[in-house]
């Protein structure tokens, strides 16, 4: 068993309480954390400072997903929670569902309701 930080707030100083996870992800946390690390600070739709790396395919429906490059991209708080929450908003997102559909036709198909 490895142990996470579950979070940390800078401005209050906080800590949040440690958790088990297993090794498997930890793994998979310590890749996804190499891969945000080599981000662009650039929200990818504005160009505002980026808050939120995003995944383009969510883990929860696309797990096999979770750790590629390709599916991790940098957005303002504001784009992510539309990318997440709009699907009318995803859909005019085309430089995006490109880069989907490059990797996985059928998933950007599905995901973007194309």
């Amino acid at each position: 068993m490895a142990y996470t930080l579950c979070g940390y707030q800078p401005n209050l100083q906080t800590f949040y309480i440690m958790r088990k996870i297993s090794k498997k992800q930890a793994k998979l946390n310590r890749e996804v954390d190499r891969i945000k690390r080599n981000l662009s600070p650039y929200c990818c739709i504005c160009g505002r400072e980026s808050v939120d790396p995003a995944h383009l395919l969510p883990r929860s429906t696309y797990p096999e997903y979770y750790t590629e490059e390709w599916n991790i991209v940098p957005m303002c708080r504001e784009h992510h929670n539309l990318y997440d929450g709009n699907l009318e908003f995803r859909k005019t997102c085309t430089d995006l569902i490109e880069i989907v559909r490059q990797h996985d036709e059928q998933a950007a198909n599905r995901h973007f309701k194309l």
